[in-house]
Formats: structure tokens, C-alpha cells, sequence
């Protein structure tokens, strides 16, 4: 069953809140200029220190450490081994491997909302909230204190906490391997707990505790599960063949530092890569997360635009229709005002990076602040000979 309220709001209410909106929205767009150059200019670091990485890295052999090789980037590629046993202490689970996760989940009830906004004559806005509620795993604590049905209840706290355990001797070959390298090495897998397992676990409070599909399972019936049932998974992540490209320092390999670096470089892979193949990865990264940033400030400023032209499409509310004409027709006026700023602004970020590139996207916004001029220029003309 879903439960459902409705709110209406007044029409000088929505004046209110939008003109108390604009200033919002002038601190969105404010906000993205800041992290526009922060994303154009990191992008520019990370590809140039790709780029040093590319022309400096060297070849070397895993069985053997060269002293020649000192301070150089290198690419090893070898089998990872950890002698190390990871022990959870709460449960007593033991393992050889790089990482040993304990997860824990609770069986808990779960509020969606979805909201429909209805214009009415007169400006007012009525707003249908419809809450509806499911059963579902959830590896943290879901509180049901302000839940609409209030015969929903959760039990509040999981009883165990989620926590990982993970080596810090791993060696490929001859080499020692930084625990910031063996973090992104290895495969993971479930491991499948046992009776014997359970009965090592004397610190398991409840009565109810089994053993289910190689997990913990804290409760009546893992097939039925009931509110407040919890249920302990492990993973281990184990070692295998990997391909780093990292700093030698000593016996030991780990973030590459160099004067011609802005930061520092380390790329790792599971199997076996060449440089360029790691070199052509880490360099799509750079370009999709850049680029997931460029979309994220332009909506920033799209919308922070947006919020100081709301009002006027409120005014317009009296007739919902009209209403409705004005804010798509001030949605596009932020969009046109707002797209030649952005490149404006990564055009000036570039320009600090990269002047020449800088120098074509100046070019580029203001052909296209320039046009949008002509056409609102011309389109005035025509308007004027029609009068």
C-alpha cells in the first residue's frame, strides 16, 4: 500500500521562495567557475604527467632488483605473493590474501518518494507526494523515525560493523610492493563459511545464528527473511598475475616522484599489460573523468541561471499555460547565456595551461557569444519592421 499526501502552495509563497532562490542560485554558478579551473587544469597536469611517464618508463625484470634502476619508472610484470595471514579477531575467519572484507547487512524497510507537481489557475502549485515502502539489504542503519507509516519500524543499529583487513607485505618477485599499489591489485571471491566456522565465532550474540549459503545468517529463516534479520558475508582478494608501473626505490615499488611531475605516478593492472596499453587506460580515465566534471559545472551554471529567472515564469503561473511557455522560454536564455560563459571560462583555463588551445576556445566562445547577438540583434530588426 502507498500512502499519499497533498500540498498546495500559494502563489505569492512561490514568489517567496524563488526570489529567496535566486540567491542560491547565483552561489551554484559562482561555485562552478572555481571548479572549472580546477578540472581544466588537473586534466592538463595528469596528461602531461602521463605523458613524462610514457617517454621515461623502462623495462624491468621481476626476479632481480638492478641498482640501476634507482629512482627510475619501471614496468614489472609478475606474479604476487603475500605470505600474510588476515584474521578477523571478532569472528575468528582467517585467510591468506591481499584484502579479507567482512560485510555486514541488515534486513530493513525502506521509504521511496515520488513527487508530482500540478500547476493550478491562480498561480498555486499542489505537489502529490506518494511514499511507498519495501523490504530490502542494507549494509548501514536506515532510520524509520520520520517514516509517513508509522507501523514501519526498523530496529535501529546493525549489530556488527563492516570492516577490512588488509596485508601490508605483498611482494611481485624480488619486489616490495606499496600498500597504495596492492590496493588495486588482485581478484576477489566469496569465501564460503562452514559449521566449523560458526563455531569458532563465539562472539555471534544471537541464538538464531546459522550458517546459509556460506554466509552468517542472524535470524529465524534465511528463505523468509523478517525485519531485522542479519546476514555476515566474507571476501578475500587474492593475488595473481599483475603488471605495475611505478617508482623503484631500493627493493621497493611505489608512487613515482620526479621534477617534471605535478603529482606523482603509480598505474597497475591485473594479467599482463604493456606500458602502452596501461599508458592508453589511464589516459581514458583522465578524458571520461574530466569530462563527467565539464557536464557537472556546465548543469551548475545551467541551473544556477535557471533559479535566478524563476520568478518570472512564477508570475507568469497565474495562467498555468502561460506559466509554462515562460519558464521553457527563460530555460533556453540560461542555456544560451550560460554555454558561451562555461567555454569562456574553460577557455580561460586552458589559456593558463595550454595558451595556444586557450587561444582557439577564446576564439570559439566569442564567435559564439558574437552570434547569439546577431541573431537577437536581427530578430529586434524584424520585429520592429513588422510594427
Amino acid at each position: 500500500m502507498a500512502h499519499v499526501e497533498y500540498e498546495t502552495q500559494g502563489w505569492f509563497s512561490r514568489i517567496g521562495s524563488s526570489i529567496k532562490g535566486i540567491f542560491g542560485g547565483i552561489a551554484i554558478f559562482l561555485l562552478a567557475i572555481p571548479l572549472i579551473f580546477w578540472n581544466e587544469c588537473s586534466a592538463v597536469d595528469r596528461a602531461r604527467d602521463l605523458e613524462t611517464g610514457r617517454g621515461s618508463v623502462i623495462a624491468a625484470k621481476a626476479d632481480t632488483v638492478s641498482p640501476k634502476n634507482e629512482g627510475a619508472l619501471v614496468h614489472v610484470v609478475g606474479d604476487v605473493k603475500v605470505d600474510e595471514t588476515l584474521s578477523d579477531p571478532l569472528f575468528g575467519i582467517s585467510v591468506k590474501g591481499l584484502s579479507l572484507e567482512r560485510k555486514v547487512e541488515m534486513y530493513q524497510w525502506k521509504e521511496n518518494q515520488k513527487k508530482e507537481k500540478k500547476k493550478k489557475v491562480g498561480g498555486k502549485e499542489e505537489t502529490k507526494t506518494t511514499y511507498t515502502y519495501e523490504k530490502a539489504w542494507s549494509s548501514s542503519a536506515i532510520s524509520s523515525s520520520n517514516f509517513k507509516e508509522e507501523d514501519k519500524v526498523n530496529p535501529g543499529p546493525l549489530p556488527y560493523k563492516g570492516e577490512t583487513f588488509a596485508a601490508k607485505n605483498a611482494t611481485l618477485g624480488s619486489f616490495a610492493l606499496s600498500p597504495g599499489i596492492t590496493s588495486s591489485l588482485g581478484t576477489s571471491s566469496k569465501i564460503m563459511l562452514t559449521d566449523a566456522d560458526l563455531k569458532k565465532a563465539s562472539d555471534l550474540k544471537s541464538k538464531d545464528a546459522k550458517v546459509h549459503d556460506g554466509m552468517f545468517y542472524l535470524g529465524k529463516s534465511p528463505t523468509s527473511p523478517t525485519i531485522g534479520d542479519t546476514r555476515i558475508t566474507y571476501t578475500v582478494r587474492k593475488p595473481g598475475l599483475a603488471t605495475v608501473i611505478a617508482g623503484q626505490y631500493g627493493s621497493e615499488l611505489r608512487e613515482w616522484k620526479h621534477k617534471n611531475l605535478n603529482g606523482s605516478l603509480v598505474l597497475t593492472a591485473n594479467g599482463k599489460k604493456t606500458p602502452d596499453e596501461l599508458f592508453s587506460a589511464a589516459e581514458s580515465a583522465n578524458t571520461i573523468k574530466t569530462w563527467v566534471l565539464r557536464l557537472v559545472t556546465f548543469l551548475m551554471m545551467f541551473g544556477g541561471l535557471s533559479a535566478v529567472f524563476k520568478p518570472l515564469s512564477v508570475l507568469a503561473d497565474v495562467i498555468p499555460f502561460l506559466g509554462t511557455l515562460v519558464g521553457k522560454a527563460f530555460a533556453l536564455v540560461a542555456f544560451l547565456l550560460s554555454a558561451p560563459i562555461w567555454l569562456f571560462c574553460v577557455a580561460l583555463a586552458w589559456f593558463v595551461a595550454r595558451p595556444l588551445v586557450g587561444i582557439l576556445l577564446l576564439v570559439g566562445a566569442a564567435l559564439f557569444m558574437g552570434g547569439l547577438i546577431f541573431v537577437f540583434i536581427k530578430a529586434r530588426g524584424r520585429r520592429a519592421a513588422a510594427t
